[in-house]
């Protein structure tokens, strides 16, 4: 089969337009506190083997901000007079470089495509940033993203005392908010993503292996223009689904397995773009077996009532709490655990072992923010934004785009429950935009009741 010829007619993919980077420019302008200075990084290069890169990642706040791709940058933005200035400092022009490594934007570039309304060679990085820092009553600056930048900066900034602020205490509270065009980005990666599980199920056949399912996928991505993975792909087959990061992809895949796939694209920049996220588990034969049915249509029930949970003003933690009641009650009738209470019964002073709980087979959370990360920013507890999980207290808000992935996961070897269910992992994931009536399940182009994978299997 030519894959290629075979591909499904998309929309035209949408790009990130000027008026959102200026748009965002000024939105963070105004939050900056008068007479300071906000100096942003990018991520550092990471070298793979000798002289040879892993692709380059832009930072995402700079992706965010101003879209620009290059590594060894500086994006500053200042608030002197009640005026707004951008300065940026990047890689200048070089042709033997450039012969090598890529066009540069340079200098000029920063100027005419990135709204520097002044821009330097890196080089003068001590020359521009004390300057600044002479002019700053205050500075916004976040270490542990750049170490080379770190040093520079931190040995101009301890001759120069300024009071330190964090810019992501404003950046990251923007970006858990998706504009209209940041959503037109999202549901373009999450459609292609869609598709590429779509023809990973009907690519999957036992005799295959998880590495080629991956091809698929990651072909999928590519061939509709997308930057690449949103994150290591996972395709794990048999017990391999029981591990929750499985990245080996390289098992034959047998009748009678399960096949989990946690797979999506970014989109949208040229070192980086918007995430999507998404998991299905199938049969590999295309028929679940009576157990797996069981156990799946469980994991579906309870994603179900998370993303019916998910509405503006609810909690994110009540999203989890209700795929885990879903999935308490149904372990209970299965014989796994001993109540459907949260509270397990406490063991008696002469037990040999504890009460099963339900986070003995469901170890991780059902959501997490999406955007420009897979894993993305911002406070799950406003009150305590510096707890990055915490408690995930914080009311749900129109904007807002969570995962919703609960699951279960029954080693092979796990002889606490009935043998039937042994070596099955689940997880079904969609990503879920809150809205001003409700919820728009993003990625709902990938089928996920067991009639609808096998009638698409088949």
């Amino acid at each position: 089969m030519n894959l290629l010829t075979t591909l499904t007619s998309l929309p035209a993919a949408p790009a990130a337009t000027k008026v959102s980077y200026r748009k965002r420019l000024q939105r963070f302008w105004e939050q900056l506190e008068p007479e300071s200075a906000a100096i942003l990084v990018s991520s550092p290069e990471r070298t793979r083997s000798n002289d040879t890169e892993h692709p380059y990642r832009q930072s995402s706040d700079i992706v965010y901000l101003n879209g620009f791709p290059e590594p060894n940058s500086v994006l500053i933005v200042t608030k002197f007079d009640g005026k707004q200035g951008i300065i940026m400092l990047v890689q200048p022009k070089d042709r033997l470089k450039e012969v090598w490594t890529g066009v540069r934007e340079g200098v000029e570039g920063a100027k005419e495509n990135f709204f520097a309304k002044d821009a330097h060679p890196i080089e003068n990085f001590d020359e521009v940033v004390a300057k600044v820092l002479s002019q700053a009553e205050k500075v916004y600056y976040r270490f542990d993203m750049n170490p080379e930048f770190d040093e520079k900066f931190n040995k101009l900034w301890k001759t120069r005392q300024k009071p330190l602020l964090n810019p992501e205490g404003i950046l990251h509270e923007m970006r858990l908010f998706k504009t209209e065009d940041e959503l037109k980005l999202m549901r373009f990666a999450a459609t292609v993503s869609a598709e590429a599980h779509r023809r990973a199920m009907l690519e999957c056949r036992p005799g295959v292996t998880e590495n080629q399912l991956q091809a698929v996928l990651e072909f999928v991505f590519r061939a509709y223009g997308a930057t690449g993975p949103a994150y290591g792909s996972i395709v794990a087959s048999g017990n391999n689904a029981v591990i929750l990061h499985y990245t080996r992809n390289n098992q034959e895949i047998k009748s009678g397995d399960l096949v989990l796939i946690d797979a999506a694209c970014e989109f949208g920049a040229a070192t980086g773009g918007y995430a999507a996220d998404i998991t299905r588990t199938f049969p590999a034969n295309g028929k679940f077996t009576p157990a797996q049915r069981e156990v799946y249509e469980l994991v579906l029930e309870s994603q179900i009532a998370a993303i019916d949970k998910a509405k503006s003003g609810v909690p994110l933690m009540d999203v989890h709490e209700a795929a885990c009641k879903v999935l308490r009650r149904g372990l209970f009738k299965m014989g796994i655990l001993p109540t459907a209470s949260a509270k397990p019964p406490k063991a008696k002073a002469n037990a040999k072992k504890q009460a099963l709980e339900l986070r003995d087979f469901y170890m991780h959370g059902t959501s997490h923010w999406l955007g420009l990360d897979v894993h993305d920013v911002g406070a799950y507890d406003k009150d305590n934004p510096g707890d990055r999980r915490g408690k995930k207290r914080r009311l749900l808000e129109p904007g807002m785009i969570i995962t919703v992935e609960p699951g279960l996961y029954f080693d092979a070897n796990d002889k606490r429950v009935p043998a039937k269910y042994r070596g099955i992992g689940i997880r079904i994931e969609d990503d879920v935009l809150i809205t001003e009536s409700g919820n728009e399940v993003l990625t709902h182009l990938v089928p996920k009741t067991v009639e609808d994978i096998e009638e698409l299997m088949a």
